[in-house]
């Protein structure tokens, strides 16, 4: 790993913790000790040490990922994207119950569990907006287990690309046709519980239906409105900011 130092002022709100007032953003970045610059195929938290701080992600898309029994594949259960806490449940429980793996180069903020209690002790009202975030952590996890256990693989991808889309489209500020990727069909197969086979005929198909086509590196959306169908998605478990979503 590599520790940058920190400008709190060159760190913008996104994603997810736009739902953070201005004022508790400050108070948040007040608390930041440096910036951890992880590797693509970094661990960045391994499931079961004890954890002094929380991180949250800046640059780059995270998975959470539980190892397989006996097995070298391990199974995707959450993505985080820039603006996302990828561990702040540790804050009350202290170890994890899964990795945290850098899917791409990343850049994350340190925060330091002591210093994160003084801060809310003294903000009430941000201590409650980030109970908040890690209830919606809790929603997103609902519906993962709903869509890999009740939907048909085409709709389970498409579902899951949809996902993929409004969740860099909190990020960025718009939607786009062209999303930088950052993860394998094999990493696809993994978060959508289906083998890299199933998924690689569903990707042919969802191309050949007109919706979306995955190029190297790339997700390429060709009828957001016919995907959204297919994957019969709702963002409203996303409870992103500016949507009709109340933290």
């Amino acid at each position: 790993m590599t520790f940058q130092s920190i400008d709190p002022t060159e760190i913008k709100r996104m994603g997810m913790v736009k739902h953070l007032s201005p004022d508790q953003w400050n108070a948040l970045m007040s608390i930041v000790e440096h910036i951890d610059v992880q590797p693509a195929g970094r661990i960045v938290n391994r499931r079961g040490n004890r954890l002094d701080h929380s991180l949250l992600l800046t640059e780059g898309l995270i998975a959470r990922s539980i190892p397989r029994s006996g097995q070298r594949r391990s199974t995707f259960v959450a993505l985080e994207f820039p603006g996302d806490f990828v561990d702040l449940h540790a804050f009350p429980l202290k170890r994890l119950d899964h990795d945290v793996v850098a899917l791409t180069d990343c850049k994350l903020l340190v925060i330091n569990h002591d210093r994160l209690h003084a801060l809310i002790d003294a903000h009430t009202e941000l201590g409650r907006m980030l109970w908040s975030l890690t209830l919606v952590d809790a929603s997103i996890h609902r519906h993962w287990a709903m869509r890999n256990s009740s939907m048909r693989g085409l709709a389970r991808v498409a579902n899951f690309f949809c996902e993929f889309d409004a969740r860099q489209a909190a990020v960025t500020g718009q939607h786009a046709d062209i999303h930088k990727l950052g993860i394998t069909q094999s990493d696809i197969a993994d978060a959508t519980g289906l083998s890299s086979v199933h998924v690689n005929r569903v990707l042919r198909d969802l191309r050949e239906d007109g919706c979306c086509e995955v190029r190297p590196g790339a997700l390429h959306i060709l009828n957001r409105q016919k995907l959204v169908s297919r994957g019969a998605f709702d963002p409203a478990y996303l409870y992103l900011p500016g949507s009709d979503a109340v933290l």
